[in-house]
């Protein structure tokens, strides 16, 4: 059986109860960080509590899943997943590869970057337009798609609730986070004013959690600390959505 577990955005109090369970009953446990950076102590307090060492896992392992499904044939496999199991992952191939070998499984849901950073910021979920994701530049590789989508949100007046790349393909090397402040500039340097307003957020979920909104321009000048960050591009802003962003921290 597989067990795809959501870990939720803070530290070890973020895993659910079925969460818990599901680790007490776990033969192996893996976990992969190249969707998202893993809680320090998330790690520690997993081994701690099921007396078995969790194993990471390289995106190789996990989107060609070889391992894990014939462990999974005879033995219960749990995989953590930052955030929700299925959200802004490509995990549901993981189901899919259950599926063509008649394997049990079952998801724990968990809370995700995707809804939580609209509330934390003050802003209505039913204002956003499609998610955009800005990657980590590749010599001449600027894709335009995501600027297209923030541009068509502004036309038509919503938000934009921007990813930001990481790369984190081997659990040996150090993964390289993109930066709120790099996002910023490649907005920039993407044609769209400087002078427009963004809400920027990091670590969403732990204890460190903050908040920012500003010009782009100034958050191109911000270090906002460690990762994780989140940045919104917000459009037509209800009264209390603009109160609450103007009651964040100035960038």
């Amino acid at each position: 059986m597989l067990t795809i577990i959501g870990l939720g955005l803070g530290g070890p109090n973020s895993i659910t109860m079925d969460g818990v369970i599901a680790l007490s009953l776990s033969d192996h446990i893996f976990y992969e960080t190249y969707t998202s950076p893993i809680h320090p102590e998330t790690i520690e307090w997993v081994k701690l509590k099921s007396q078995k060492e969790p194993i990471h896992l390289s995106r190789g392992q996990v989107e060609e899943p070889n391992e894990i499904i014939d462990l999974a044939k005879e033995k219960n496999i749990a995989l953590l997943i930052v955030g929700d199991a299925l959200s802004a992952t490509t995990h549901v191939s993981l189901l899919l590869e259950c599926k063509k070998n008649k394997i049990e499984y079952q998801v724990i849901h968990n809370a995700s970057v995707l809804t939580v950073v609209a509330g934390v910021l003050g802003l209505q979920h039913y204002n956003f337009g499609p998610v955009a994701t800005l990657v980590l530049p590749e010599g001449n590789y600027k894709p335009t798609s995501p600027i297209d989508k923030i541009k068509a949100n502004m036309k038509n007046g919503n938000h934009t609730l921007v990813l930001l790349d990481i790369k984190a393909d081997q659990p040996e090397t150090e993964p390289i986070y993109m930066t709120a402040a790099q996002a910023a500039e490649q907005i920039i340097e993407a044609g769209l004013s400087g002078e427009i307003k963004v809400a920027a957020a990091a670590r969403v979920g732990r204890e460190d959690q903050k908040l920012w909104y500003g010009k782009i321009k100034n958050l191109a000048k911000t270090d906002l600390g460690n990762e994780p960050h989140s940045l919104v591009v917000p459009s037509r802003l209800h009264f209390t959505e603009k109160e609450f962003l103007e009651s964040l921290e100035p960038l």
